[in-house]
C-alpha cells in the first residue's frame, strides 16, 4: 500500500522543494531607481530618497540609484541583520573631486549608505554590503557604526567626506579613492584595500588589523593603526607618513618607500620585524 502512495509522496516533495526556492527568491528585495522614488520598499519607507530599510533580510539593487541632489542621503539602513547587495550597480550623486589637493565641489551633505542609529540609540548591528560603487555623494560614500559590520568588495570615489566607515566592523577588498576629508577608510579589520589620493588613506581602529592593504598618493599619510597589528601593507608616496602606529602593536612585513617626511612611524613600544623601507 505504501508503494502505491510513493508516486504522490516523490510529487509532493518535489513541490515542496520547488515551494522552499520560490520562498528563497522572494525573500530578496528588489530595489531600482523606480521604486526608490515610489517608496514601499519597507514599510517606513517613503516615497523618494532616502531608501529606507527598516526590516532585516536581503536586498539587491537591479539598477543605478541617481539622486540629483548631494544633500540627500540614498539608502539609510535603520533595521539590523541586512545585508544589500549592490549587484554591481552604483549609487550616484552630483558630487566631483580631483587630485593635488583634494578638492571638492561639495563637502557635506548626504551619505550613500548610512546605518547609524540617533543620539543614544545603537547603531543597526549584522549589516553587510557589498559588489558595486558609491560616488558623487556630498559626505560620506557609506558609514555605518553598528556592530559586525562588512562592506566587501566596494569602490567609494569623489565623495565629499571619506569613502568607507565602519565602526566594530570590516572593510574588505575595497576601494577609496578622491575623499573629500578625513580618512578614506576606517574598521577594525581593513584588508585588502587601496586608498589613493585621498586626504589621509587607511585608520585601523584599536584592537584591530590592516593586512594585505595598498595606501598611496594621499596628502596626509597612509596607514594608521592604534594599539593594532598592520602586516603585510604597501604605502608608497604619501604625503607625511607611510605607516603610522601607535604602540603598543605590531608591524611586520609591511613595505613603505617614497613617503615625504618618514616611512614608518611609531609612538611607544611596538614590535617591529621584516619591514621594507
Amino acid at each position: 500500500m505504501l508503494i502505491n502512495r510513493l508516486p504522490r509522496l516523490v510529487a509532493m516533495c518535489v513541490l515542496a522543494v520547488f515551494g522552499l526556492v520560490a520562498h528563497a527568491r522572494a525573500a530578496v528585495v528588489a530595489i531600482d531607481q523606480r521604486a526608490a522614488l515610489a517608496g514601499r520598499v519597507t514599510p517606513q519607507d517613503t516615497p523618494g530618497f532616502p531608501v529606507t530599510i527598516s526590516e532585516p533580510g536581503s536586498y539587491r539593487l537591479t539598477s543605478n540609484l541617481v539622486l540629483s541632489d548631494a544633500a540627500m542621503t540614498a539608502v539609510q539602513i535603520t533595521a539590523g541583520n541586512v545585508t544589500l547587495d549592490l549587484n554591481g550597480f552604483s549609487i550616484i550623486g552630483p558630487n566631483v573631486c580631483t587630485a593635488n589637493p583634494i578638492t571638492c565641489a561639495i563637502r557635506g551633505g548626504g551619505i550613500g549608505i548610512m546605518a547609524v542609529g540617533d543620539t543614544g540609540v545603537p547603531s543597526p548591528a549584522n549589516i553587510r554590503v557589498m559588489n558595486g560603487m558609491v560616488r558623487g555623494m556630498g559626505s560620506h560614500g557609506i558609514r555605518m557604526m553598528g556592530e559586525s559590520t562588512v562592506v566587501e568588495r566596494v569602490l567609494a570615489v569623489s565623495n565629499g567626506g571619506p569613502g568607507i566607515v565602519v565602526g566594530n566592523g570590516s572593510v574588505i577588498d575595497s576601494e577609496a579613492r578622491l575623499s573629500g576629508s578625513g580618512t578614506a577608510i576606517v574598521g577594525l579589520h581593513v584588508r585588502g584595500c587601496t586608498a589613493a589620493n585621498n586626504v589621509f588613506g587607511i585608520f585601523v581602529r584599536p584592537g584591530g588589523v590592516a593586512a594585505g592593504n595598498t595606501a598611496m598618493a594621499n596628502e596626509g599619510g597612509g596607514i594608521s593603526v592604534t594599539n593594532a597589528t598592520a602586516t603585510g601593507n604597501t604605502a608608497t608616496n604619501n604625503v607625511n607618513y607611510g605607516i603610522d602606529a601607535i604602540c603598543p602593536g605590531a608591524l611586520t612585513g609591511n613595505t613603505a618607500f617614497g613617503n615625504t617626511v618618514i616611512n614608518i612611524r611609531t609612538n611607544g613600544l611596538c614590535t617591529v620585524t621584516g619591514n621594507a623601507q
